[in-house]
Parts: structure tokens; sequence; C-alpha cells
């Protein structure tokens, strides 16, 4: 990835660290990420710790410690990265879905 790409993903990963430990956990998505929108928490069948997990394993290494490292959050967008041609595009699509 370029250094531009690396750049946001880096800051969209220290937005999400709300404690800068260097990993992000279900306490670091509370207040975050909207849990109250998922259908599931809609029906009643995933409390809001269930749905935050859900989410979170989405970046998580296949070992799934509910931790997200800065690295496999890297990884995670660098699989992205390999499908979008533009710096600018990858950059502006990311910024916008962490509301940086």
């Amino acid at each position: 990835m370029s250094e531009a790409r690396k750049e946001v993903v880096g800051e969209a990963f220290r937005k999400l660290d709300k404690t800068g430990d260097g990993c992000v956990t279900v306490e670091d998505l509370q207040g975050v990420y909207q849990s109250q929108t998922h259908p599931k928490f809609k029906s009643g069948e995933w409390t809001e710790e269930e749905v935050l997990r859900f989410f979170l394993d989405s970046f998580d290494s296949p070992e799934k410690d509910g931790k997200v490292t800065a690295e496999e959050f890297l990884d995670y967008y660098s699989g992205i990265s390999a499908s979008i041609n533009s710096d600018e595009y990858f950059v502006d699509m990311v910024k916008a879905a962490w509301k940086l």
C-alpha cells in the first residue's frame, strides 16, 4: 500500500483505539459504532456486545481473540486496497467510512 493509504488506515485505527493501547476491543467500539441500528440488535436476537464483537471479528485475525491490532487492521485494508487503483478514491472511502 502507498504511504497515503497506510496513513489514512492508521488514522482510522487511532480513532477506534480509544484507550490508546494499540488494540481495538469491544470497549473501544462502544460509542463509536452504532450497534442499535444492527438488525439483530433491533430484533432482540443479539446484545450490544454481541453486535460489537461481530463487527470487531471482521478485522480480527483468524484466532478471533477479541483484540484487533494495528497490524491486523492494516492487513484487512490491504485486501481492500488491492482492488482499488486510485489512492485518492481509497483515502476518500476510508475517511467517509470512519468519519475522519
